[in-house]
């Protein structure tokens, strides 16, 4: 089978890799987050040799779980193995560090990982605030800010007009906000 699937979306090629089993349908969704994956992994790893490694690792972990699961939103899956793989190998660097190492640490490089943890926690607070969310603002959020679909794209992919797209992500913002607030003032008081 060599048929062209560059042009078939997300959804039908999950749909048709789930049916047939295909490697190729992930493959052409693997390929369409490189550059993603590779942002992510930048971030998180700031070298470009590790980041690419990373991608490779990430391609391999989603094709060896991909069959396990039925993934419903594949670039929030992806993202997320991703983000677990970064950490987890920041968190193996930093438990081979000598002690000797430790005393020489900079005062930079101390503020840039309290910023990266406090960057980390602020996710972990948004993905929290978005489960959260009524139904409808839920999805039309993550198919806007998670998966960048335009307005249009999600009204033709949703039972949405094109105003209840727009109503549903500006009451999801305003959602979010008062509910990132909430959990993060929770999370002082456990």
């Amino acid at each position: 089978m060599q048929e062209n699937v560059q042009h078939i979306s997300e959804e039908t090629l999950l749909a048709l890799y789930y049916k047939e089993g295909n490697n190729v349908y992930v493959g052409e969704l693997l390929s369409r987050y490189t550059m993603r994956l590779f942002g992510v992994s930048m971030k998180y790893l700031k070298d470009e040799d590790e980041a690419k490694d990373m991608v490779q690792q990430v391609f391999v972990k989603a094709l060896q779980e991909i069959g396990k699961y039925k993934i419903d939103n594949f670039g929030g899956w992806l993202y997320r193995i991703a983000q677990n793989a970064c950490i987890s190998q920041i968190r193996t660097k930093k438990n081979f560090v000598e002690d000797t190492a430790l005393k020489y640490v900079h005062s930079e490089t101390e503020v840039a990982d309290a910023e990266f943890w406090k960057e980390e926690q602020n996710i972990h607070y948004l993905h929290q605030a978005i489960a959260l969310l009524k139904e409808d603002q839920r999805h039309c959020i993550e198919l806007f800010y998670l998966q960048k679909k335009s307005y249009q794209q999600i009204v033709a992919e949703s039972p949405y007009t094109i105003k209840e797209v727009k109503s549903n992500i500006q009451n999801g913002k305003r959602n979010l906000k008062i509910l990132i607030e909430q959990i993060k003032k929770d999370a002082k008081y456990v």
